[in-house]
């Protein structure tokens, strides 16, 4: 069975390596670029960024390929709730790590449209080293970025090569405040959907567990000593909760 893993907001297909390493030979896994990161951090036409353009690159992923496993982290697995929903005969499993479907008020949206807009704006004006300072210390991911885990180095060096445009245009167009709230929607997902977060983030802890209340076969996990990003800081932890 094929597994289209999505990477998060700065990351790019390659972030899968250590989770690639701890599975089988037989196990697919696809992990696509998408708009603004790794190859396709070039892209610089705001259609490029559009919902419906990384709804397209998933759709290239899975290929003709029925019953796929989808793995979204953070805004990939948001952007993974969308196309499950779009497409909801093609997939069989959700793995969801520190994703969210979405914030539930338009007043809540607006509200991060205009705290995403500070951010990108703050990309394109100090470059990307004095956002990295920021993001990379934010709690829910200071537990991997300040670790001494040799995947954090390697990782670190991928994302300097980041363009801050791409960056600043990604946040436009598929932050957490320009997309659709999907809140409404968890009750439509048939397939089984685990839910994955990290011990050290209590913030999407608690959103997993609201999701779970709703999503009729849904399973928590909670990885111990982890904080938002599972798949870099426990990856073998995952494997196993792929069932590999």
């Amino acid at each position: 069975m094929r597994t289209i893993a999505l990477h998060g907001f700065t990351g790019e297909g390659a972030d899968f390596a250590e989770l690639r390493a701890h599975l089988p030979a037989t196990a697919e896994l696809v992990a696509p670029d998408l708009p603004g990161h790794g190859a396709r951090r070039g892209l610089r036409q705001a259609e490029d960024y559009s919902l419906r353009a990384h709804l397209a690159i998933i759709d290239e992923a899975v290929g003709d390929h029925e019953g796929v496993t989808l793995l979204g982290y953070s805004m990939g697995g948001r952007l993974a709730l969308h196309w499950a929903l779009a497409n909801p005969t093609r997939w069989r499993r959700l793995i969801l790590i520190g994703a969210s479907p979405g914030l539930i008020t338009a007043a809540e949206r607006a509200e991060r449209q205009l705290a995403d807009a500070a951010l990108a704006t703050f990309l394109r004006t100090q470059g990307l080293a004095a956002f990295y300072k920021y993001w990379h210390h934010q709690p829910m991911l200071r537990t991997f970025f300040q670790s001494d885990s040799p995947a954090r180095a390697a990782l670190v060096a991928r994302r300097a090569a980041n363009a801050p445009e791409a960056l600043a245009l990604s946040l436009e167009t598929v932050g957490t405040g320009s997309l659709p709230s999907l809140w409404d929607r968890l009750g439509e997902l048939r397939g089984a959907v685990d839910l994955v977060t990290g011990e050290a983030d209590p913030k999407f802890t608690e959103l997993a567990r609201r999701m779970g209340e709703k999503i009729p076969r849904a399973r928590l996990s909670v990885v111990e000593g982890a904080g938002h990003a599972v798949h870099l800081e426990r990856s073998g932890d995952l494997a196993t909760l792929m069932g590999f």
